[in-house]
């Protein structure tokens, strides 16, 4: 009667250690409050969640206590917002540690603002992040993660390096339920924003993020810059544009993407 006793409560333990992997927040509930409260229009009030920074912690430890049993079982939507949510809040993250940020004196920086993410040291390559038994770094989630698992240009208008050259970032959290929308959201906004593309119909020029020509394998394997802008952007925007439009890059602007307050 003991040992029968002993299995049960062997199987039952079992059971609930499944289930409370079964509960993976797939909502992204801390992080979809640092969203809604600290960003707006596409900037960040960091000196605020810099002072408030709980729901920002909460939110790493969220995405950093997934188990490789839990991913396992994401759907591909749901890996691709979980990455996409992991690499956003590492930036933020990183800004927060830094924050608030000031020159450095090499000669790299000196060719950013002064408030830019690329004034941090090591910005790209330094360690963010420990998931799933990895210590990720903002360079190795995009570029040995999102990028070469998802094959998703589309990735390029959601995930932000902090900047206001970058894709607005989104006062949400990405979810699998919403991600397709999400994304087309986010497209839509980057090619209204006559910063970052716009086309002159008169000279049959397109001007550019250089976000095009930094990925540019990735926007190939969709059939070019041309073809996901004629799939992907608002209708009427960019008519006439073919594949003898020519393409100028704009300039890039690494400012921060700072809310100041009022």
């Amino acid at each position: 009667m003991g040992k029968i006793m002993l299995s049960a409560i062997i199987l039952a333990s079992m059971g609930m250690m499944r289930e409370a992997r079964a509960a993976y927040d797939h909502q992204y509930t801390h992080w979809q409050e640092v969203l809604r409260v600290y960003t707006h229009k596409g900037r960040v009030n960091y000196k605020s969640l810099k002072e408030n920074d709980s729901e920002l912690k909460a939110s790493i430890q969220a995405i950093e206590g997934a188990s490789k049993t839990d991913f396992e079982s994401f759907n591909i939507k749901q890996k691709k917002a979980f990455w996409i949510n992991a690499y956003n809040m590492s930036v933020i993250k990183t800004i927060i540690d830094n924050y608030p940020i000031k020159r450095g004196f090499s000669f790299k920086t000196i060719a950013f603002p002064s408030n830019s993410i690329q004034q941090i040291t090591h910005v790209w390559d330094k360690l963010v992040l420990h998931v799933l038994s990895q210590d990720l770094s903002l360079n190795g989630i995009e570029n040995k993660i999102l990028r070469p698992e998802f094959k998703d240009p589309r990735i390029h208008f959601a995930i932000v390096c902090a900047s206001i050259g970058c894709p607005v970032i989104k006062s949400e959290a990405y979810t699998a339920e919403k991600l397709d929308q999400q994304l087309s959201d986010q497209i839509r906004l980057f090619f209204s924003d006559p910063s970052k593309a716009r086309y002159d119909k008169t000279k049959d020029v397109l001007y550019l993020s250089p976000i095009f020509k930094w990925f540019k394998t990735d926007f190939d394997q969709a059939g070019g810059a041309i073809a996901f802008i004629k799939n992907h952007a608002p209708e009427g925007l960019f008519d006439g544009i073919s594949d003898r439009t020519q393409i100028q890059w704009l300039g890039y602007d690494w400012k921060l993407n700072e809310e100041y307050a009022k």
